[in-house]
This record gives structure tokens, C-alpha cells and sequence, in this order.
């Protein structure tokens, strides 16, 4: 038998036994498990991973006491029915538990996320937050481990978000992951304070927080912020910056061996040299390899990881002196001499 709390819960008819069965606390139930089968099929809420919490709007009821239904925590969210929602007051108190369910159903627990969900609430007088857990949220985090942030500007999708226009720069702050959920309450609030344009938070590894100020708003952002954080992580294996506005190739290169420093190198570097006319520089060029005595994986693991960070960070040090252009003169007619070679 489900429970119900009503006494304690704060002043108001929504703490009314009356306002818990009514017929806007009965809509947004159904609208909550609709969504977290759609959200399901996207790859939000697999695995009885994600979550989603929904204010029921009343217009009578200012914003902060509207009553708060959220999903419970470990369970099949395709599977959910409208009676399995916890309902809670606005500053947090649950008012409705659903019933148990017989074996295999695990007893019904308020979602891990719940601490995170109030303060979406309380700092960002939020209608709605959703808690998704698709892929490209975690894996556009992984890009570069050391970022605090994921920026992307001059994308379409852009204007889907809350104060945003194609030509601004996204800012979305990414927090780390911690081994339980309720562990990322701090840190998530801190992130809503530093960032008072943002409308979501990454956490790194794990997935996304999104608040809107209704359902719709909530919805449509994640549906936008997923398709940047998809286009980002495909440009980044394309070569591109997905942060520049021309999204022009990437001018970082990785550090040696698993670091996780970033050396820049600069465009002209890189590109076309505009003075001679002459063709872009080959992306990697294998010199010699051979009488080495050590094993293969020396030259693989070690020498060429070092080689391309060297030679990066000397052509951005040195691309104007005489010297180097000498040397890229010379690689240059060996490369073509190479090509004239094997073609006979």
C-alpha cells in the first residue's frame, strides 16, 4: 500500500490529500513515466541509470511550494507506471511513496539524485531537471581530462538553449564524478553559483544535469545539449575544433605518453605555406626505424609519442628562423623525391 504523508509537510492545499490525487498531480505522473520511455529509447536511462523529476504547475501555488514528483532510484524506467512517482513538497519533504512490488522489484527508494534535483530548485527556480546518462554526455567529458569546462559556439543547435544565440560561445561547466550520487551535491551547487548562465552541468564519466523552467524547457534543452555534446565528440575525430567558430582543425597536440599536457601549435605551422605555394606538410612522416636495439614498442610507445610533441612545440618556437625553413625545405624535396621514387 503506497504512503502518504500529509501532516508536517508545510502550510498550503498542496499538502491536501485532496491536491495529491487531483487531476494536475495525476497528469504530470503520466507525463513523467511517457518521458522516461522516450528518454529510454535515446539512451538517457538505460540500465536503471538517469532520473527526472517534474514541478506540478499551478498557477494559484507560487513556484517554490508547487508540489515535486520525481522517479524512484534502481528501477526499469521504461517500465515505470504513473503510481510509482514519490511525490514531495517543495522544500523536499515526501508526501507519497509508491507501494512495493512483488519479487524481482527491488522496495521503492526516492531517487539518488534528489539532493541534486533541490538544488536545480532552490538556485535556479527550476520547473523541471533531468538526469541523463547517454553516452555522449560522458564521453565528450573524456576528450580532455584536465577541462572544466566543454565551449562550443557556431552551431545551430545553440538556440535551443536558455539564453543562447548561434553566435554566442555554450559554456558548461563539468564537475568530477564521486562514487555516489549524493556525493556531487556540493560540487554541482558550486558549479550553478560560478555559472549563472548555464542551464546544465557535466559530470565527468558519468552523464549530465539539465534544468529548465518547465518540462518543455528541460526536455528541448537536453534534446539540444546531446546533439552538441554528439557533434563535438565526431568533429574531435574528425580533426576539428569544435570550439573555434570556423571549426578549423585541432592545433593541439597530446603529450607524451598518457600526460595530459597540451602543446599548441600554431596555424601556419600546420597549414599551406603561403609565401612558396608549396603543398601542406605530411601529418607524420616515418624517417628511418631500422638498426634500432631496442624492441619495436620503444619506437612506438616512446620515440614517435615524443617525436610528434618535439616537433610541434620546435616548429611553433622556430617556424620563422632560417634554419628551420631549411629543414622543411629539405623534407620537403626528400618527401617528394620519396613519392617520384616509388611511383618509378
Amino acid at each position: 500500500m503506497a504512503t502518504v504523508a500529509v501532516n508536517g509537510a508545510g502550510p498550503g492545499i498542496a499538502h491536501t490529500q485532496a491536491y495529491l490525487e487531483s487531476k494536475a498531480v495525476k497528469e504530470t505522473r503520466v507525463l513523467m513515466s511517457e518521458l522516461c520511455r522516450q528518454f529510454y529509447t535515446l539512451g538517457w536511462v538505460s540500465g536503471t541509470g538517469g532520473s527526472i523529476t517534474i514541478k506540478v504547475h499551478d498557477d494559484s501555488i507560487p513556484k517554490p511550494q508547487q508540489l515535486i514528483l520525481m522517479s524512484p532510484s534502481g528501477v526499469q524506467k521504461e517500465r515505470m507506471e504513473p503510481e510509482d512517482m514519490y511525490v514531495m513538497s517543495g522544500n523536499g519533504s515526501i508526501l507519497y511513496s509508491p507501494s512495493p512490488k512483488p519479487y524481482p522489484h527491488k522496495f521503492p527508494k526516492c531517487s539518488d539524485c534528489a539532493p541534486l534535483f533541490m538544488k536545480s530548485y532552490e538556485m535556479r527556480n527550476a520547473g523541471a531537471v533531468i538526469h541523463s546518462h547517454g553516452i555522449e554526455s560522458c564521453l565528450v567529458t573524456m576528450i580532455n581530462p584536465n577541462s572544466k569546462e566543454f565551449r562550443i559556439t557556431h552551431m545551430e543547435m545553440i538556440k535551443g538553449i536558455q539564453g543562447h544565440g548561434y553566435y554566442d560561445e555554450l559554456v558548461v561547466p563539468i564537475i568530477e564524478n564521486t562514487a555516489y550520487e549524493n556525493e556531487l551535491t556540493d560540487s554541482l551547487a558550486k558549479a550553478i553559483e560560478a555559472y549563472p548562465k548555464a542551464t546544465a552541468v557535466l559530470v565527468r564519466n558519468h552523464g549530465v544535469y539539465i534544468w529548465g523552467d518547465s518540462w518543455i524547457s528541460a526536455k528541448t534543452q537536453a534534446e539540444c545539449y546531446h546533439y552538441l555534446f554528439d557533434a563535438a565528440i565526431k568533429l574531435n575525430q574528425l580533426g576539428l575544433d569544435w570550439s573555434t567558430p570556423n571549426h578549423g582543425p585541432i592545433q593541439n597536440v597530446k603529450g607524451i605518453s598518457g600526460s595530459n599536457e597540451y602543446i599548441n601549435i600554431t596555424p601556419k605551422a600546420m597549414t599551406r605555406d603561403s609565401n612558396s605555394g608549396s603543398d601542406p606538410l605530411p601529418s607524420c612522416i616515418v624517417l628511418d626505424i631500422e638498426g634500432t636495439t631496442t624492441p619495436i614498442s620503444f619506437v612506438t610507445e616512446i620515440l614517435f609519442p615524443y617525436a610528434r610533441v618535439s616537433v610541434g612545440r620546435h616548429l611553433s618556437a622556430t617556424y620563422d628562423t632560417a634554419e628551420t625553413k631549411e629543414d622543411i625545405k629539405l623534407l620537403r624535396s626528400q618527401v617528394s623525391f620519396c613519392l617520384y621514387d616509388f611511383n618509378g
